[in-house]
């Protein structure tokens, strides 16, 4: 199942979730600053003949911020700029052979800018524009995210089957919630935490193509993951015998996505009832951030036009922090702490990335007619 079919729409209160620490957050954004100002390394100019040209692109990688781009820039040569109306900053591309004047694109890497409505308009804009023909292309979302304790680690990468939405919901506050009610958020068009006649918008959950994202694992599982001495020392907090004590390791499950910035083990505990609810008790909530329910929004969009194929998505995220505290410490120390796994985190998404992507580009006749058999 692609998505939910689409019944009704209701406004209602809108509550969302995502699990990064603050310090996190402020590298974040310190990182698209810099995106603006910085140094960028040299480029290749399209000649006038070529921007106007759809080109075939084998691997779209899909970033959310400079931080999480950088290491795609630095090692995968992606010299071609090209400037597609509506993204703030360029597509990033490398030609698969050289001569003539529009060159096939074997890889190519787009920021979409951080939340969710950013990441909806930059792949929208990519995937409606004139420059690319998406029809074959593998797309690879990489990017960090808050991890739960009991399902993984700092550093941890993460292939998911689904991802889920967690900003279409009603919300009531907390303080004035049912009594016996456990969470503050329930299913849009119901009176009580969840109703099987309530409304859907279409986009609460998606599932992806389960035979590429194993094949992604297996290219990927072995792959030695970065991690760091403060990363080390954070995850010792945490009781023995969990994951989170764990070193970093390649894993499989899922994305919860929403815009707020949520914190804490109350809030993790409804991100796992959420995906559970959502995908029929298959889902396994794992990582959390704010972009993948609206990036494959517009990817879903895109295969409906037949722009592009929903078998051909990937969503990796790696463990920046922990979605929760440890023992003894508090959701708002827990959320301004810095847990050490930014760095290695960025460098495990290009790690464990790049393992498939080049499999895919290497092997391209095996490839470009779909998911080749192990």
């Amino acid at each position: 199942m692609r998505k939910l079919p689409v019944l009704t729409f209701l406004i209602g209160a809108m509550a969302g979730i995502t699990g990064m620490s603050m310090i996190s957050y402020a590298e974040e954004s310190q990182s698209a600053r810099s995106f603006e100002t910085g140094t960028r390394p040299e480029t290749v100019a399209l000649a006038a003949e070529e921007r106007f040209t759809k080109r075939p692109v084998r691997v779209l990688t899909i970033a959310m911020f400079q931080a999480e781009a950088e290491p795609w820039l630095a090692n995968e040569n992606l010299d071609i700029k090209i400037q597609v109306p509506g993204l703030p900053t360029p597509v990033r591309c490398r030609a698969a052979r050289s001569g003539g004047t529009a060159p096939d694109l074997k890889h190519c890497l787009v920021v979409t800018g951080m939340g969710g409505a950013n990441a909806a308009a930059t792949i929208m804009a990519v995937g409606a524009s004139r420059y690319f023909d998406l029809t074959d292309t593998y797309f690879l979302v990489a990017g960090i995210a808050g991890t739960s304790p009991d399902r993984a680690t700092l550093g941890a990468a993460a292939w998911a089957d689904w991802v889920v939405d967690g900003d279409l919901a009603h919300e009531i506050d907390a303080r004035e919630m049912p009594e016996g009610w456990t969470y503050p958020y329930i299913h849009l068009g119901c009176n009580e935490p969840w109703c099987e006649d309530g409304a859907v918008a279409g986009t609460e959950v998606f599932g992806l193509n389960t035979d590429l994202s194993e094949r992604a694992y297996e290219l990927s599982k072995n792959v030695e993951l970065a991690d760091s001495v403060d990363a080390q020392a954070y995850r010792a907090n945490y009781p023995e015998g969990t994951p989170a004590r764990s070193t970093p390791f390649v894993t499989r499950c899922d994305s919860f996505s929403s815009s707020t910035y949520w914190h804490g083990k109350l809030l993790a505990d409804w991100a796992g009832w959420w995906t559970q609810m959502w995908t029929n008790g298959l889902g396994d909530y794992c990582m959390t951030n704010m972009e993948d329910s609206s990036t494959l929004a517009a990817l879903d969009r895109l295969a409906d036009s037949g722009l592009v194929d929903w078998d051909r998505i990937m969503v990796l995220r790696t463990a920046s922090n922990f979605d929760q505290p440890y023992p003894g410490q508090s959701a708002q120390e827990s959320l301004a702490s810095n847990s050490g796994a930014f760095r290695p985190s960025v460098q495990n998404a290009y790690r464990v990335g790049v393992a498939v992507t080049d499999h895919i580009l290497k092997n391209w006749k095996l490839w470009r007619g779909g998911v080749p058999a192990p």
